[in-house]
């Protein structure tokens, strides 16, 4: 049988041999109708090479002309998909991608492209699905490997990045990316014995390194870090000295071995070390705070926060640990000693008053604030800000400060020991030190004072800008936005080509809530010719658009904040995207340190404070839609009126469109640029209102899905777990309520702001409860478990009394006890009015009148209980628009 077998073989192959080219591939065609005859197989190749160099629509055509023969080619139908897939054709791309794999289920390339499709619309478990079966049918495929293997470590599928990494490394063991590759996916995955075994292999598998290399020495800086992340503090110091001839950047080795010691315990090296660095560097804060630790003995850790490495070693924000009179005095001979090595360091004068007091305090900030009064540098009070924590200091700062006013007023002089007698000082400096009077006034929400020796300032020298500038920040603080947008506007008009003056005027017109004022100023710097609202979107300039998203808030266009915020939230999803570009760039570059960076910084993108903002925003106006959802304007509807329903949509579409082209500045017709090149067409925007995203058809579930993301990135947000409580309560979500008032517990002593999401929500429970709202015997039992453990047996009455007995009763405290005493008992309205009125005279600022004003308006209406309260506050506050009587003009204001 198998010599019959044997023959019948030899003579089909000789068949084959003598059949005719064309008739040859007739019949290959026949038997596998995935075999493309030679004219169609250089059209195929041609059309690889059109997609390759981003020719799409050529490579289209290409395609196309093979499928008009053979419909049912697979990889043909695979390469359609990317190339519609690059033309941003997405639904015709999936079509032809299924087609493919119905054509043929084993075609690698089909699977490959259904999952790049996938890819891009971020469904990366469905992609992921799609590289793994195109594997299966290809297993050695680089490309297929190379695209799975990004999509693992951007879903952070440790496990399967490590198989994939490890089929690289099998596939070209002699390729040192391979290594590198495999080594980070072992430290991504926490496994850092194995990765550190893994670099000790590559270390023996390579000729020793004679000479100093960027990436070499970098490998062994992060092999330091892992062993130092395994908590073997001796054997990283061990490590790091031995490869210490390796390593180019001698700095960095330099601060890594001062960690290292100080979290050994290692004192005296490590003072040493910091030593050295600051006769490096005398303005490097870090050393400074790494050397006060060090010599004063503090562990490393304490009265810092958690850093997580590599980083910065020390926090220029933490502030340290409180120090004893004897560290105190050590430290000063320390920096005594520096000050006479390193006689033009500011840092080194500068440190100091971090940690001294009393007398000593006094003597080094005088000694410290004349100079920057005589050489009028206006950045001094913004050096001195961190002090304003301790109030001693505050006092100091003042009694000082007035004591140089003096001293210029009367002598003409500075009161300092060193300075010749009857020396006079330039008129700059009584410029300046009432420049400086006049903050720190404003710091202490004195405003009038501040308004008074500001205005000395400007009647010295108006010409000065920063001066106008600070006239803007006081109006800011006081009440009067649209006068401090006017005082920063008249700063700019000093000089007109002062960028920063020109974005500084722009926020301000948005926080008085002038955005069409707003985007005119902003377009002064942007591109000429371009929309400047645009132009700011594709710079992903988030604090702008963060601002206007939050002027539309509070003027109810929460359509407008929606589309706002919704360009926010596209930015940090192109940021998270662009991570796929660094994974391969990386590790090729051998920047193994700054790529575990990149990762770390990935991990908490939804941690910015930009996002949490930008989160919180769509909230607050989901929620504000819930209670008052978007609806026609009732112009519109009498516009509209006698008009069939047909009619009025195509009415309200072309004015919606005719209002968005007077609202929009025209783009730039086709034509050459500045450069000559030729201009895009510019696309008309769809939604130019955000009316689509305003009436979506369920807003609380749109908003559950930022809450979600708010809960995992920042747990420890007060505002994020008040939000989730009203949220959910509004969804009937009892459980997930209860889930948050248990985060909030441990704020509620502290924050009245939690102390009434927790009363408000309990009193919400309470009444589902009682009106039989939750049927379910099993979920009411857990709800009313869980508020008798809150409430700790008490009703909700008595809990607010204890509440209120406890702490010092501040502005805030007393209007969520006014507005908790109403929910409870509605009939004590007015008392608690009376009461909020006679707290106008302990507030401090005009935001702590803000909510006790809503609240009268809005909760208790009383009228002649709000009047009161309006004119007491207008009274304390002048400069506050929100207290102003109608009939007030701006120059009253003023």
């Amino acid at each position: 049988a198998s010599s019959l077998a044997a023959g019948c073989g030899a003579r089909v192959a000789a068949y084959v041999r003598l059949m005719p080219p064309k008739q040859l591939q007739v019949q290959q065609q026949q038997q596998n109708p995935q075999v493309l005859p030679a004219k169609e197989a250089n059209l195929f190749k041609t059309a690889l090479k059109f997609y390759n160099g981003k020719k799409y629509k050529k490579g289209l055509r290409s395609v196309d002309q093979i499928l008009v023969k053979f419909p049912k080619h697979a990889e043909t139908l695979g390469i359609k998909a990317l190339v519609l897939n690059s033309l941003d054709r997405m639904e015709e791309a999936h079509v032809a991608a299924r087609e493919g794999i119905k054509s043929d289920v084993r075609s690698f390339v089909c699977w490959h492209a259904l999952g790049v499709l996938h890819r891009t619309e971020h469904n990366y478990p469905e992609a992921s699905k799609c590289f793994r079966t195109a594997l299966r049918f290809d297993e050695r495929n680089d490309r297929i490997l190379r695209d799975l293997n990004l999509l693992q470590v951007m879903m952070r599928d440790y496990t399967g990045y490590i198989d994939t990494r490890r089929k690289f490394l099998e596939q070209r063991p002699s390729l040192r990316a391979n290594w590198i590759g495999l080594i980070t996916a072992y430290h991504l995955a926490g496994n850092n014995q194995v990765a550190l075994k893994t670099i000790l292999t590559y270390e023996d598998s390579i000729q020793p390194v004679a000479e100093p290399e960027f990436e070499h020495g970098e490998l062994l800086l992060y092999k330091n870090l892992i062993i130092e992340q395994m908590g073997d503090m001796s054997a990283a110091i061990e490590d790091l000295n031995k490869c210490e001839r390796l390593v180019i950047d001698k700095t960095q080795h330099q601060e890594i071995m001062g960690r290292l010691t100080h979290q050994a315990g290692r004192f005296e090296y490590a003072e040493k070390i910091w030593r050295d660095l600051i006769f490096k560097n005398s303005e490097h804060y870090a050393y400074h705070q790494a050397l006060i630790l060090t010599r004063s003995r503090i562990p490393y850790g304490q009265g810092l926060p958690d850093l997580k490495l590599p980083a910065t070693p020390y926090d220029r924000k933490a502030s340290l640990p409180h120090l004893n009179d004897d560290q105190v005095a050590t430290l000063e001979s320390v920096y005594d000693d520096l000050a006479g090595a390193y006689p033009r360091s500011n840092l080194v004068k500068r440190v100091p008053l971090t940690f001294t007091r009393g007398e000593s305090f006094k003597r080094r900030l005088l000694a410290y604030i004349v100079p920057y009064l005589r050489k009028g540098i206006p950045s001094l009070f913004g050096d001195l800000k961190a002090l304003y924590t301790d109030k001693d200091k505050v006092a100091a700062i003042e009694e000082v400060a007035l004591a140089c006013e003096t001293s210029l007023r009367t002598n003409r002089s500075l009161p300092l020991k060193q300075d010749k007698e009857g020396e006079q000082e330039s008129p700059s400096s009584m410029l300046w030190a009432l420049f400086f009077l006049a903050q720190h006034y404003d710091r202490l929400e004195q405003h009038d004072k501040a308004f008074k020796y500001l205005e000395e300032a400007l009647n010295h020298t108006p010409t000065v800008i920063e001066l106008h500038m600070f006239k803007a920040r006081i109006y800011k603080h006081a009440g009067n936005l649209a006068l401090a947008a006017e005082a920063f506007d008249s700063a700019r008009k000093m000089d007109f080509a002062d960028r920063y003056l020109n974005t500084k005027t722009t926020l301000y017109l948005l926080r008085a809530d002038k955005p069409t004022e707003a985007d005119r100023m902003i377009g002064l710097f942007t591109k000429e010719g371009e929309n400047p609202v645009i132009y700011l979107a594709e710079m992903q300039a988030c604090r702008y658009e963060l601002e206007k998203a939050e002027s539309f808030y509070r003027t109810g266009q929460y359509g407008l904040a929606l589309k706002m915020l919704k360009a926010i939230d596209k930015h940090f999803v192109d940021i998270r995207d662009d991570e796929t570009d660094f994974h391969g760039y990386c590790l090729r570059r051998g920047a193994l340190r700054a790529y575990y960076r990149m990762v770390e910084f990935e991990d908490d993108l939804f941690s910015q404070p930009y996002y949490v903002r930008m989160a919180k925003g769509f909230v607050r106006t989901y929620l504000a839609l819930h209670t008052k959802p978007a609806a026609p304007k009732a112009a519109e509807i009498d516009e509209y009126a006698g008009m069939s329903e047909i009619e009025r949509k195509k009415a309200i579409s072309k004015k919606k469109r005719e209002d968005a082209r007077k609202q929009v500045p025209e783009p730039k017709a086709k034509g050459k640029g500045p450069k000559g090149k030729q201009l895009p067409e510019a696309k008309p925007d769809p939604d130019p209102f955000g009316e689509a995203l305003a009436t979506i058809p369920d807003t609380l579930k749109e908003a559950s899905k930022y809450i979600t993301t708010l809960k995992l990135s920042v747990p420890k947000d007060v505002e994020v777990h008040i939000l989730a409580c009203d949220l959910y309560a509004r969804r009937q979500k009892y459980l997930l309520v209860l889930n948050s008032l248990r985060k909030l517990a441990k704020f509620v002593s502290s924050d009245p702001a939690a102390y009434r999401a927790q009363m408000f929500s309990l009193h919400t429970l309470h009444k589902v409860l009682e009106a039989g709202g939750v049927t379910h015997p099993e979920v009411r039992q857990v709800i009313e478990s869980e508020i008798r453990d809150i409430c700790g047996g008490k009703t909700l009455a008595q809990m607010h009394e204890a509440h209120m007995a406890q702490g010092p009763l501040t502005p805030h405290l007393r209007t969520v006890g006014a507005e908790v005493s109403v929910l409870l008992d509605p009939s004590c309205a007015p008392a608690q009015g009376a009461g909020l009125v006679d707290m106008v005279a302990t507030a401090n600022t005009y935001k702590d009148c803000v909510s006790a004003y809503g609240l009268l308006q809005h909760t208790i209406a009383n009228p002649a209980t709000t009047d009161a309260f309006q004119k007491a506050c207008h009274k304390k506050f002048p400069q506050a628009t929100l207290f102003a009587p109608p009939q007030a003009s701006s120059s009253e204001t003023r």
